[in-house]
């Protein structure tokens, strides 16, 4: 079989290419393009595959980091589908950073936004394969070009990964430790009343309440940054539509004290956001 290549802007395909390789078809989309049916394929690998940091591997969180965080950057969102007759079945997901369109020349290299360190999505079994075809792929498009699927390790300020995030060692909390996590702090304190928002109607204006809090207390507020800001909001907004947001509000004497924006649902969530009052 001969391995087919698109690039898909707005459901219209930019550039189409045969290989010759195997089973394997590699579709490259941009953000906007990615269509329904495909984010199911995307969440069903995760879940298959028990990725070990599905939030920020999520769709809803990627896509809209590479709307809104691309730092100017020609970003694509590699699909690896593998073929047998008329079956497809989605072995990998890689964003990347595409080289600049009018020389061709540069790497073609693994995208993440700022935060925890993540590997490319792909079945640990179908590694080899999936990263041959993708070269492939890239070399149609740029033939001069080069692959990197490991994204360059970056320190990231504290501020910026919240600390459920952060006691891991260079990662997220294990899956399966997760439940044991509680929020510390004024959190704990006597006196101190927890309010939890998860109702998606009631989601939008916690996050507002959430940025004007976090704009009076911290050195570095989200709002400061247009972009930081609306990844913020778009990202509560999508996950509350498949309820896998909540907003949370500690008060001590009727006051915020705290505040966190969690991501995911039970054990699985985790604290995205979290600021506190210098007199908490």
């Amino acid at each position: 079989m001969r391995q087919g290549l698109s690039i898909i802007e707005g459901g219209r395909p930019l550039t189409e290419v045969d290989l010759d390789a195997g089973d394997w078809r590699i579709d490259l989309r941009r953000p906007h393009a990615v269509e329904p049916v495909e984010a199911e394929a995307w969440r069903a690998l995760l879940t298959r595959i028990r990725w070990p940091e599905p939030i920020y591997a999520d769709p809803d969180y990627l896509l809209t980091a590479a709307v809104h965080q691309s730092g100017g950057r020609d970003l694509v969102f590699a699909f690896a589908w593998s073929e047998a007759g008329e079956r497809s079945r989605l072995r990998g997901i890689v964003p990347l950073a595409m080289p600049h369109g009018l020389w061709g020349n540069g790497r073609a290299q693994a995208w993440y936004p700022p935060g925890p360190f993540l590997a490319p999505t792909i079945e640990p079994d179908c590694h080899d394969e999936v990263e041959a075809a993708l070269r492939a792929a890239i070399r149609a498009v740029h033939p001069r070009s080069t692959l990197v699927l490991m994204p360059p390790a970056v320190t990231v300020p504290a501020k910026a990964v919240a600390p459920l995030s952060a006691q891991a060692n260079g990662g997220g909390i294990p899956e399966k430790d997760r439940v044991g996590v509680r929020l510390a702090g004024p959190w704990t304190r006597s006196g101190v009343e927890i309010e939890r928002i998860t109702e998606p109607r009631r989601i939008r204006d916690a996050v507002e309440a959430y940025l004007s809090f976090d704009a009076q207390v911290s050195g570095e507020p989200i709002v400061r940054d247009p972009s930081a800001s609306s990844m913020v909001r778009v990202v509560t907004r999508r996950f509350a539509q498949r309820r896998q947001t909540s907003v949370d509000f500690a008060r001590k004497g009727g006051v915020i004290v705290a505040a966190a924006l969690r991501l995911g649902s039970g054990p699985g969530s985790i604290v995205w956001r979290q600021a506190e009052g210098r007199a908490a």
